[in-house]
């Protein structure tokens, strides 16, 4: 009967301990942000010389994209490129377009 009581307390005990913490920054979050950003800056860079000056950085999964290109159409091209590579998750596009 004490066995059972113990396991039970035990369980219960690994169970909380091993519960989520919304609040806490998992490095798993962290790791992913860093691939996401390589894999659009490859996409990018093997897109052409129009996105060299585009800067990139994923935070919680939103990527946001800023620097300068050259033109409206590159600025919509950089952002439909990035929704491809990051496979539709946020993207903020604060790219501006050099005069």
């Amino acid at each position: 009967m004490k066995t059972k009581i113990f396991l039970c307390i035990f369980s219960c005990l690994l169970l909380y301990a091993c519960s989520s913490n919304p609040s806490r920054t998992y490095r798993g979050d962290v790791l992913d942000d860093k691939v996401t950003t390589q894999r659009v800056q490859a996409e990018l860079s093997s897109a052409g010389n129009d996105f060299k000056d585009v800067h990139v950085n994923t935070t919680n999964g939103t990527v946001v994209l800023s620097g300068t290109v050259r033109s409206p159409d590159v600025r919509s091209r950089a952002e439909q490129l990035v929704t491809e590579a990051h496979r539709g998750n946020h993207v903020e596009n604060d790219l501006q377009v050099s005069q």
